[in-house]
């Protein structure tokens, strides 16, 4: 090692004594050489010295040039590859990160993907509160230790994904808004707040691509059928009819011993009913509704010394209706309807009969439109209008006097013209609470006959509940027994039973 060094100063020393020789104007042309004999001994002996010295030079250049080969190790060609790869790779890089910093890049280079992280960069210029507060922040601070060298091996080994790359991220974008606000302050124009309370964009606004069909798939199964025999088909048709109803019976109990001082009577009162719903929907044009509709009750009478029980409520009603769509919620419509009751009913305390089976019955014909409204399950209203509109009332039995029902005394039947509205509806109030509604009004434009009735349903569960029946009737043709007598009449009921729906 020694002769080595001694070799390498001793080069160092001979370059430098050609360089300063060279420095001077000893340059020997043909004239010069050829004028060798006239020159004195002095400057012959400068130019031997010279020509000594780049002999010298020559030699030594030679040596050094194989002690360099010499102690040269030979390079892996696969490590001289992957050193090119690394510093073309930090040449790459490093164009972006100096792309990064251009604030006047026009759009975003083909090989930059859109990372949500760097959101702030995307958005117009915005102050943040963020940077300024990094910026004077200490937290995660660690002093810098300049006598511990980096681990390159550690580093360029592959390691686990950084699963805090978004933390990061946003603490390198930060530092960048902070100079920008620091070099460009006139550019930001917008403040952290007005970001505030922003919505998403809506579903409306949103395009979606279309799904596309794979033409492929659509052969395959195609080119199927002919595998499928005719006795392995099943064919499927719609069913449009739709079979529901409803059934309850309520009952209620009132004891009142003989000496309660306020007096009254003990009563016992049962109340059953049931709806039969047969709906044809074809979910284009045709609907055709029908129903049956009954109701029955029974109410002790201990004041009656000649009946024990009495009818409370006794109905019977058919409907249908035959529609057929016209424009958007609305149908042409041919309806009809006959009600009538199944029990007789007395006086008090008198056999004399008010009202028994087809005395009274009552059949509207009529023509029409419908209004239709369903909401989710939740409300179904019907609207009814008739302009023109046949009604038939009719008494069968002989012991019932027709003058109480719309009838003229000593006849069986009146047959009337006019008009008639009728509006139904079914309102799911709260998740236990149902609402069901019928009003009609008839008129032959000189009496009116009006009734609205209303049951309240409130189930405490599937098979029990509790109904509020609330009747009310308006009729101007009946004649008064007493000439106070009103024309509205009003029933209301309150039970509680079994139902069951279906």
């Amino acid at each position: 090692m020694k002769a080595l060094g001694t070799f390498i100063t001793m080069f160092l020393l001979t370059n430098e004594a050609v360089q300063a020789i060279e420095q001077q104007d000893l340059t020997l042309t043909k004239d010069t050489i050829a004028a060798q004999d006239t020159m004195p001994a002095d400057t012959l002996k400068q130019f031997s010295a010279v020509d000594t010295i780049r002999q010298k030079k020559t030699i030594e250049t030679i040596k050094v040039k194989n002690i360099q080969q010499a102690y040269t190790p030979k390079i892996n060609p696969a490590v001289k590859n992957f050193q090119s790869f690394l510093y073309s790779f930090r040449q790459d890089y490093q164009k972006m990160l100096d792309r990064w910093e251009d604030i006047y890049l026009p759009e975003a280079p083909s090989w930059i993907r859109s990372n949500p992280d760097f959101y702030k960069l995307i958005v117009p210029a915005t102050y943040y509160s963020e940077p300024i507060a990094q910026a004077f922040s200490i937290d995660n601070w660690e002093p810098v230790i300049p006598f511990v060298k980096e681990n390159a091996i550690k580093d360029s080994v592959f390691q686990v994904p950084n699963l805090a790359h978004s933390v990061d991220v946003n603490k390198g974008v930060n530092k960048q808004l902070l100079a920008f606000y620091l070099q460009y302050p006139s550019l930001v124009s917008k403040n952290e707040n007005e970001l505030k309370g922003i919505e998403p964009l809506s579903d409306k606004m949103k395009i979606r691509k279309p799904k596309k069909e794979k033409v492929f798939y659509l052969i395959g199964a195609a080119s199927q059928t002919d595998q499928v025999r005719e006795k392995d088909l099943l064919v499927m048709k719609p069913n449009f009819w739709a079979i529901s109803g409803n059934g309850y019976a309520q009952f209620s109990q009132n004891y009142i011993s003989d000496n309660w001082y306020k007096g009254g009577e003990s009563t016992v009162s049962l109340l059953s009913g049931a709806v039969l719903q047969f709906n044809y929907d074809d979910k284009q044009k045709v609907q055709f509704e029908n129903k049956i509709e009954w109701k029955l009750g029974f109410i002790s009478a201990p004041s009656d010394t000649v009946h024990q029980y009495k009818t409370s409520e006794d109905l019977l009603r058919l409907s249908s209706k035959f529609g057929y769509k016209a424009i958007t919620n609305w149908y042409y419509t041919i309806s009809a309807e006959f009600k009538t009751q199944f029990f007789s009913n007395y006086e008090t305390n008198s056999d004399k009969m008010v009202s028994s089976w087809l005395s009274p019955s009552e059949l509207n014909i009529g023509i029409g439109m419908d209004y239709k409204y369903v909401k989710d399950a939740i409300c179904n209203l019907s609207v009814l209008i008739n302009p023109f509109n046949y009604t038939r009332y009719s008494v069968a039995s002989d012991k019932v006097d027709p003058a109480k029902f719309n009838i003229d005394a000593g006849k069986k039947s009146k047959d009337q013209l006019g008009s008639r509205v009728e509006a139904t509806l079914k309102w799911i109030i709260i998740n236990n609470l149902t609402w069901e509604s019928r009003f009609s009004y008839t008129t032959n434009y000189e009496k009116v006959l009006s009734e609205w009735e209303n049951t309240f349903t409130f189930a405490f569960n599937k098979y029990f509940s509790t109904k509020l029946f609330v009747h009310t009737r308006f009729d101007d043709s009946v004649s008064k027994e007493e000439p106070d007598d009103s024309y509205f009449q009003l029933q209301e009921l309150l039970s509680f039973g079994v139902s069951y729906t279906w």
